[in-house]
């Protein structure tokens, strides 16, 4: 068996609630797509967010180079391709959007692997199909208190029992009262977590984290500059509330800078810049060597195939996003996701739902 061919594609999928938060506003989210065939006819995929069609380009530009580099490659070797990918993109560097279309690359081969051997990924790792409780992270975006309250309801009302608002408005008094009524809202007995996106400085983290210590809640998230080891170390040792970071670190070594420093009390990695699958995996290593509680940030469909193997696991992020891609949707049921029984990830695309979606044809 041969790896054949790449085949990207660009698609913007409208969302629910409009993404506001301290980086980004958008009412769309924008993916590129990936699927690996061999010469036999099997074919993996993967998806990744590209934030806008600029991104989605640079991603394509780099899937197409990795393709020249892994055509009549054995797609079986994920271990020694994953090592190869990462030579090719020495020159570019080992994060940013190199680094997306490497881990892009490695699910699909993970899915294609389990296509070919009809096991699921979690049990080519090692682990098997779970269910397991997610917090809903669809909403609570930098809206007004009264929205954010009444979709915090909406969400408890459909069974979720814990939920993730965002932080970072541009006065310290409408994050206070955006949680507030979050609470009113939902009560005690709902874990809340609050996700800054990296919108404070040291000094406003300091003081926003004691203020918000009597809302009970389970984190705070990049509360600062993602790269910045020092102050989230700081935070960490000094806040009431727990620190959280790792969607925004790249590669193993980061993560093992920040878990040697006790940067943080919590880890969210994310497989588009972990260097997907293969990544993760050590990443995962080093965090049950520390201790240190983890989820994933993101991907849910790949995610619950992950979680089996997480020693000290958090919730399951749960976000709808590229649910419209798929033929049969992972189903998020009483704030509880299950893993697929099916052979790979367990999803295919919806072409007809693709093509409408499809942009840069």
């Amino acid at each position: 068996m041969k790896i054949a061919s790449f085949k990207t594609r660009v698609v913007s999928v409208p969302v629910k609630y409009p993404v506001v938060s301290c980086v980004r506003k958008s009412g769309q989210i924008v993916f590129v797509l990936l699927d690996v065939t061999t010469d036999e006819g099997m074919t993996g995929v993967s998806y990744a967010q590209a934030f806008h069609l600029h991104g989605a380009q640079a991603i394509r530009s780099c899937l197409s180079h990795l393709e020249s580099v892994l055509t009549g490659e054995d797609p079986r070797n994920i271990h020694g391709l994953w090592h190869k990918m990462l030579e090719a993109i020495k020159l570019l560097g080992h994060q940013g959007l190199p680094m997306f279309a490497v881990s892009m690359v490695d699910i699909a081969l993970w899915d294609l692997l389990g296509k070919t051997t009809g096991l699921p990924v979690c049990r080519l790792l090692g682990g098997e199909p779970g269910t397991f409780e997610a917090y809903q992270s669809d909403g609570l975006w930098l809206v007004s208190p009264a929205e954010a309250a009444a979709q915090a309801e909406a969400f408890a009302a459909s069974g979720f029992r814990s939920m993730k608002m965002r932080l970072g408005r541009a006065k310290e008094e409408e994050d206070l009262s955006a949680v507030c009524e979050i609470r009113r809202a939902i009560g005690e007995e709902i874990e809340l977590m609050g996700d800054v996106n990296q919108g404070w400085t040291a000094e406003k983290a300091q003081a926003m984290g004691k203020r918000l210590a009597p809302y009970n809640l389970a984190w705070i998230e990049e509360p600062v500059e993602a790269e910045n080891m020092k102050t989230h170390r700081t935070l960490s040792a000094s806040l009431p509330i727990p620190v959280a970071t790792g969607e925004n670190l790249y590669g193993v070594r980061s993560f093992h800078r920040f878990l040697e420093e006790s940067a943080a009390d919590l880890y969210t990695p994310d497989l588009q810049r972990t260097g997907g699958i293969s990544g993760w995996k050590q990443i995962n290593v080093l965090l049950e060597q520390y201790g240190k509680p983890s989820g994933i940030h993101l991907f849910p469909e790949y995610a619950v195939h992950l979680f089996p193997l997480i020693r000290h696991p958090l919730k399951l992020e749960w976000m709808s996003w590229a649910g419209a891609l798929f033929k049969e949707p992972l189903q998020c049921v009483d704030g509880c996701v299950r893993t697929p029984d099916l052979p790979g990830f367990g999803f295919e695309w919806d072409e007809a739902a693709v093509t409408a979606f499809e942009v840069n044809k």
